[in-house]
């Protein structure tokens, strides 16, 4: 039986102008890592400023 993993459910909140900033980012590090995903991205976003906020604190 395969070890079931821990989800993370994040939820996060933007602004029109903060959506469409983190869609053309999005879309610009997809063209250049064609086999990355935009969840993906985003996760890895998510993850940096995760990091960063725990070592400002």
């Amino acid at each position: 039986m395969p070890a079931i993993k821990s989800i993370k459910k994040t939820t996060i909140e933007l602004t029109r102008e903060q959506y469409i900033f983190l869609k053309e980012k999005v879309l610009e590090l997809q063209k250049q890592n064609k086999s990355a995903s935009v969840v993906s991205i985003i996760r890895g976003f998510i993850d940096q400023a995760m990091r960063k906020d725990k070592k400002v604190k």
